[in-house]
């Protein structure tokens, strides 16, 4: 598949970073995803690539067919500065995605990120918005009601929208010290593994894995319904 997807958000903390890893990369087959940041929120080591240099952005989303450019919010303002000024260069961005979660600020901070991009010349249907951090026992348009009050954010989000609900998995992976990704990719026996386990120290480390995956696989059900709501063609 030959794609490219931007996340971005005025606001921090969003999600936009965990949505690239677990949403989004997972379901698009070899994509690489492209940091745009220089404060390093997370503590990792991984490169990153600053707004200023938008050029190394532009060249290094055409490495692999499949790209996630993850644009951190000390970067946002930057990046869009220099997209208007490289002429034309959002149309080699197939989707811009939104990241809204429940905050005030975020919500507002939402709207004006689509406003932008639409004053820019991004169509309506290249915007995508995702509510993360949703509680499943509330209504979603009690939730999102101020990102939902504005009659565009409403039309992009549509009667079918992206929904990531809040989920113990990243409680649990920080307790075991574990990573999503390896978790993700463990489809060990579980059950053979802990009954001929050798000592109890390993039985109990099986255990914990074993736990995330159940839990990992109930969010990841929720996350197939949300990229199939994304419509990425």
């Amino acid at each position: 598949m030959y794609l490219k997807i931007a996340t971005l958000n005025n606001s921090g903390n969003v999600g936009k970073t965990t949505l690239c890893e677990t949403l989004l990369m997972p379901r698009l087959e070899d994509s690489v995803i492209i940091r745009v940041e220089t404060i390093n929120y997370d503590g990792s080591t991984d490169t990153k690539v600053s707004a200023k240099e938008y050029d190394v952005v532009m060249k290094k989303i055409d490495d692999v067919d499949c790209t996630i450019i993850d644009i951190g919010s000390s970067n946002i303002e930057q990046f869009l500065v220099q997209m208007n000024e490289y002429q034309g260069s959002h149309d080699l961005i197939d989707y811009f995605i939104i990241p809204v979660t429940t905050q005030d600020k975020q919500q507002r901070d939402s709207i004006a990120t689509i406003h932008t991009l639409l004053d820019m010349g991004v169509e309506e249907d290249r915007i995508k918005s995702v509510y993360n951090f949703a509680e499943k026992d509330v209504d979603i348009e009690r939730q999102y009601s101020i990102f939902l009050s504005d009659k565009v954010c409403k039309k992009i989000a549509g009667k079918n929208p992206a929904i990531v609900y809040n989920n113990n998995i990243f409680n649990l992976l920080h307790k075991s010290g574990l990573k999503y990704s390896d978790v993700y990719k463990d489809d060990r026996d579980f059950r053979s593994l802990i009954r001929n386990a050798a000592s109890p120290e390993e039985r109990q480390e099986l255990s914990n894995i074993r736990a995330a995956k159940m839990l990992m696989n109930g969010f990841n059900s929720d996350l197939d319904i949300a990229f199939s709501n994304l419509n990425l063609a």
